[in-house]
């Protein structure tokens, strides 16, 4: 019955927000999307947060006009932050994009206590989290750190202005919280001490509710359901089952790999909840890509070709310039913020397609950096699912499979994130679980083809590749 349900879903991303009226089987009957901007200002990345709360609810009052919608639910990038007024849900400062590594410093500044803060918060100690935005953007905001300790204003993620705007209650859920560094992953609450370390006052923190549940209402009609964009993604895959692995290209991508009820750790990948329900907490380990389709689209902007010119090319290594595309410093498993892109084998011969090839072939072996070290883990999958907006590259999907020596299937649902939040807020209504392990419908599967030799050759000189790019 939960199927036959409709329900108006909003992934607020990077580069558009967009809403839909879907039910919890994938279909989407209607949807609707505008592009959000940023700005990059005196070294940091802005987000109008203002704008972006318009935004959402422009869309959501075009979807649910003239529809029976039995429930909201909205999935949001995640790490973005901000301050808001608690009494009116007006935002005080722009928002700080997760990708701003504007506070690199003052995250190098903790490093003596970095070993705490990833044993508290299953997250590596990084500039791209929230809580040292949080702690500039408080230091900037005249009485910020007074006010905020007095709860009136409000310090946190995205996701929990938006609610605020839509529900009137500034709330956030596990997924987003652990995104701050300032939620404990083992007691599931915030921390007072990471608190204390980042200097961010508990009381300024958004009420932490269960992923699936009852948030309030929007026109009357019951918002059940909030999750990170990539844990999102990771449900619209199945993630509900342990086991499953999944890839999601977005702006970065994140290789994802569910871990049930129960957290694991490992060196170079971070732990997270998936999501929560009143039966308890789900966990991923998860690996991180700061740059996949953001990389590309800067090489099509340079170079005036089109990614579908590479649709159905193959993406042969030596062929091509090898790119690292450490735009926004390398995420997993090195967490190298000042890392910078690389470019090697360019020659006078190279053409703009041979470069936007190279870039391709860089986000390719960045996934598989992250599949090794889940592999190193104990977490080596026999499929890997992916999803989003690379994932019509036939030699992009091959060089992972190759490389990682693993069978990769690619999704229906180029936007899983959808399903995903869909079906948790479908599961939220009905209490029926067993929705989020459903796997998607699957359009290709692509299996390993390298020889041994050949994959350990163009892994050995990638690897030379990292260590430069490390070095800045």
């Amino acid at each position: 019955m939960s199927q036959q349900l409709h329900y108006a879903v909003v992934d607020q991303g990077s580069t558009q927000t967009k809403c839909a009226l879907c039910d919890a089987s994938g279909r989407t009957f209607v949807e609707f999307s505008e592009k959000t901007s940023r700005r990059d200002r005196d070294g940091r990345i802005e987000v109008d947060a203002e704008a972006v709360g318009a935004s959402v609810e422009r869309l959501l009052e075009k979807v649910i006009a003239g529809a029976s919608v039995a429930a909201i639910a909205l999935t949001c990038q995640r790490s973005t932050c901000l301050l808001w007024d608690r009494a009116s849900g007006r935002a005080l400062t722009p928002a700080l994009s997760w990708q701003d590594t504007s506070q690199t410093a003052r995250a190098e500044a903790l490093a003596a206590h970095a070993d705490d803060i990833a044993a508290r918060s299953g997250l590596r100690l990084s500039p791209h989290y929230a809580a040292t935005k949080l702690a500039a953007l408080l230091d900037e905001t005249p009485d910020g750190r007074e006010r905020a300790a007095q709860g009136e204003i409000v310090a946190g993620t995205l996701d929990a202005f938006l609610m605020h705007r839509l529900t009137g209650t500034p709330a956030t859920e596990p997924g987003h919280a652990g995104r701050s560094l300032l939620y404990n992953l083992e007691q599931g609450s915030w921390d007072s001490e990471l608190c204390r370390l980042f200097d961010v006052p508990p009381g300024a923190l958004p009420t932490l509710r269960t992923s699936a549940g009852y948030w309030g209402e929007y026109r009357g009609i019951p918002v059940r359901a909030g999750a990170g964009d990539q844990q999102a993604a990771l449900i619209g895959h199945g993630g509900w089952r342990e086991g499953t692995v999944a890839v999601h290209f977005g702006t970065g991508a994140f290789v994802l790999a569910a871990t049930g009820s129960r957290i694991r750790r490992h060196d170079g990948l971070l732990s997270a909840v998936t999501a929560s329900t009143p039966h308890g907490r789900r966990f991923q380990l998860e690996g991180t890509v700061n740059s996949a389709g953001s990389a590309a689209d800067w090489a099509c902007g340079l170079t005036g070709e089109s990614l579908a010119d590479w649709v159905d090319r193959d993406i042969v290594p030596e062929e091509v310039p090898w790119v690292v595309p450490a735009f926004a410093g390398l995420g997993a498993p090195w967490w190298q913020p000042r890392a910078r892109g690389l470019i090697h084998g360019i020659g006078t011969g190279t053409r703009g397609s041979d470069l936007l090839g190279g870039v391709l072939f860089g986000i390719a072996m960045r996934v598989v950096d992250n599949l090794e070290a889940m592999a190193k883990s104990g977490t080596r999958p026999e499929v890997v699912r992916v999803s989003g907006k690379l994932t019509r590259l036939r030699g992009l999907i091959g060089l992972i499979s190759d490389a990682a020596k693993v069978s990769v299937e690619v999704t229906r649902n180029e936007e899983t994130g959808l399903l995903g939040i869909c079906r948790l807020a479908a599961a939220s209504l009905s209490g029926d679980l067993t929705l989020l392990e459903l796997a998607p419908p699957v359009i290709t599967r692509r299996d390993p083809q390298w020889s041994a030799d050949r994959v350990a050759s163009v892994r050995q000189r990638w690897s030379s590749l990292i260590a430069l790019s490390s070095n800045g």
